[in-house]
């Protein structure tokens, strides 16, 4: 017989006449087939199969039968005579568009039993199902697709990525719609079950492993983008409520009985015209702020480190006021920041100071240093600048406290995506954990670029300056501007604009009587470069926190892969001896996943820091096979994982 019939996906045996077509794609219906009966290629639907007669080949319709694993058999027939015909009608949504099946209905002959595939037989067959009868379901390719797509793209909406799925349908031969809301629910659903699935093996997607246990600063902004319109309401609950951006009923809480203690208190922080220092006024300087009536979420409040790792978030509702940057303040103590990083923290740190009066618990607040955004701190006035600035803060090394800023320059791409309030949560903390993941697997390169700056250039530039200045102490000039950045700041918002300008104007101030204040700045900045580029070159903390981090993650996992580990999970989470060795397998590949990243790790830090490697103390210990393995499982033991844990796509 002469072949017409062509599949792009048996290659290399791509052509087919219409008796082999059948008998092999019965098999493998979700194929991509096409046909040149016509004279040209054509696409043809899973559900078209064509017959040869005496007029030429003519086209059929047939039942197409889901692709499953082997069912277990439900009779008890010791050898049973089971046929497979076209049971319940299902729609499945592959990256390829959508299909029109049949799950398979399996009959045993001898006793007449009927059984259809379970949902734990679709799970393992890589379908996620849509509802609970099952009448929709997902490939898991798809979810990962999803995924990359809203991480690559986040401004790539739902809708927008069915009708590309529709396009594909098209493509394929056939037509069918894709619903956009049902596939949404369906991936945030997938999505919470992998965030479960990889706290089982000990998964921090809120953690910087570099600033753990001990962390340097944390930045603190709020994002105005991330708005949500009133009308956009809705009754479902969020999956991932409380993981990455606060509870609103416990924001609330705070702020309402912050902002009642700080009115009965009868202070008054501010005087008219507040949130302002030199020529700049602040928007998120505001002690309260009054809702907008068409919003319901006015945006967000971030906090990261300064490696860029999201740490939490949470809902605005009363602009960018005080209290929310005090909550994430307090909510993250736990971690040890020495510093934490605002643009505003001159109109901050009053504040706070007025708010631990009043409250006791947050008098350990004032125990962290304050910062001020390197970037942000060239609008305000000079004197500000100097005291608050984070690079004329000892100890700060090179953080510059604007780490906030690329964070949400990615966020804000999710603005236009964003609707309802649960899966705009849900959507924002998949995207945070993202985020996070990309950092965690460059950070190794991130602070090794960080530490082999060019000190000496720096160095050579100062004392060049200190030529040219006639500079002998350098001590005594730098403690003279800091006396004068101390002096006197009060005095009219007039006053402290002029104040602001008056480098651009050229005015002439002495400090000490010895030289112009301008050339004193100028000499204070680089002194204040160099300081921190030195504390740069000796802090090793960090990289030996994240080794040591790794190094504890490998060991918990060594344990828990462990026979003892499985017993003690078996015992206290009620799980079966199935659930438990699946946990087992989850956490050997975490595992393998841990030890492969501190290998290359070790080798990166070990290449720059050369002789002063041993500083960090560190193990580089071979690991052989038997490390991630045990020795006991065997192949029935790991088929079982395999059927507990069918893969993640995530």
């Amino acid at each position: 017989m002469q072949a017409h019939i062509g599949c792009r996906e048996c290659l290399p045996d791509q052509w087919f006449c219409e008796t082999c077509d059948c008998k092999n794609h019965r098999r493998w219906p979700l194929h991509d087939r096409e046909s040149v009966l016509e004279g040209f290629f054509k696409a043809i639907p899973p559900s078209t199969y064509f017959v040869r007669g005496e007029g030429g080949y003519s086209s059929h319709n047939q039942a197409c039968i889901l692709p499953t694993v082997r069912v277990t058999q439900k009779c008890p027939c010791e050898v049973p005579s089971i046929t497979v015909s076209p049971g319940k009608a299902v729609i499945l949504i592959s990256i390829n568009g959508h299909y029109d099946m049949h799950q398979p209905l399996f009959a045993c002959q001898t006793c007449q039993q009927q059984w259809a595939p379970e949902f734990m037989d679709l799970i393992n067959s890589r379908y996620w199902p849509a509802s609970s009868g099952s009448s929709a379901l997902y490939s898991l390719n798809l979810f990962s697709s999803v995924r990359e797509l809203k991480v690559i793209a986040p401004a790539l909406s739902r809708q927008a990525f069915a009708k590309l799925q529709e396009h594909r349908t098209k493509c394929g031969g056939w037509s069918g719609p894709v619903c956009g809301d049902t596939l949404q629910r369906s991936f945030l659903e997938f999505s919470y079950c992998a965030f479960e699935e990889d706290n089982l093996s000990c998964g921090a997607p809120f953690t910087c492993p570099a600033c753990t246990p001990n962390m340097l600063a944390i930045s603190v902004d709020g994002n105005r983008k991330l708005y949500r319109f009133l009308r956009n309401g809705s009754s479902d609950s969020s999956f991932f409520d409380g993981a990455f951006i606060a509870e609103d009923t416990s924001v609330s809480a705070f702020v309402d009985v912050l902002h009642k203690a700080v009115k009965q208190a009868g202070f008054k922080l501010f005087l008219p015209g507040q949130g302002r220092c030199g020529s700049s006024s602040w928007t998120a300087a505001k002690e309260t702020s009054r809702r907008t009536f068409k919003l319901d979420e006015e945006g967000m409040e971030v906090a990261v480190c300064w490696h860029g790792f999201l740490l939490k978030a949470l809902n605005m509702f009363r602009g960018e006021i005080f209290a929310y940057p005090m909550y994430l303040h307090k909510e993250l103590m736990s971690l040890k920041p020495r510093f934490i990083a605002m643009d505003v923290m001159c109109q901050y740190w009053p504040y706070l100071h007025k708010s631990a009066n009043i409250f006791p618990d947050l008098q350990g607040l004032t125990s962290i240093r304050p910062f001020l955004s390197v970037m942000h701190a060239t609008a305000h006035s000079t004197k500000c600048e100097v005291t608050w600035s984070g690079k004329n803060q000892e100890g700060a090394g090179s953080t510059v406290g604007e780490e906030i800023e690329q964070v949400n320059c990615y966020l804000s791409r999710c603005a236009l995506t964003l609707w309802g309030p649960s899966s705009r949560v849900d959507m924002l903390t998949i995207h945070a954990m993202a985020w996070n993941y990309k950092k965690i697997t460059t950070l190794h390169r991130a602070l090794s670029a960080r530490y082999v700056k060019r000190l000496q250039e720096e160095t050579a530039s100062l004392a060049e300056l200190k030529e040219s200045l006639a500079c002998t102490d350098e001590a005594v000039w730098v403690s003279g501007v800091r006396e004068w950045a101390a002096g006197d700041t009060t005095g009219t918002s007039l006053e402290q604009s002029i104040e602001g300008r008056y480098l651009n104007v050229r005015q002439r101030k002495q400090v000490h009587g010895s030289a112009q204040i301008e050339e004193k700045l100028k000499h204070f900045n680089k002194a204040m470069l160099k300081m921190r580029l030195e504390e740069e070159r000796t802090k090793l903390q960090e990289m030996a926190q994240h080794c040591s981090w790794l190094q504890k993650l490998q060991a918990t996992l060594k344990r828990k892969t462990s026979e003892e580990g499985k017993f003690h999970l078996c015992n206290h989470t009620n799980q079966t001896n199935k659930q438990n060795k699946g946990l087992s397998c989850l956490c050997r590949r975490r595992l393998s996943e841990v030890s492969d990243t501190l290998k290359e790790v070790l080798l990166q830090y070990k290449a720059v820091l050369g002789p002063q490697g041993s500083a960090i103390e560190l193990e580089d210990k071979q690991e052989n096979e038997s490390d991630f393995s045990s020795p006991d499982t065997s192949e029935n033991e790991e088929e079982e994982c395999r059927e507990e844990l069918p893969g993640r796509c995530l």
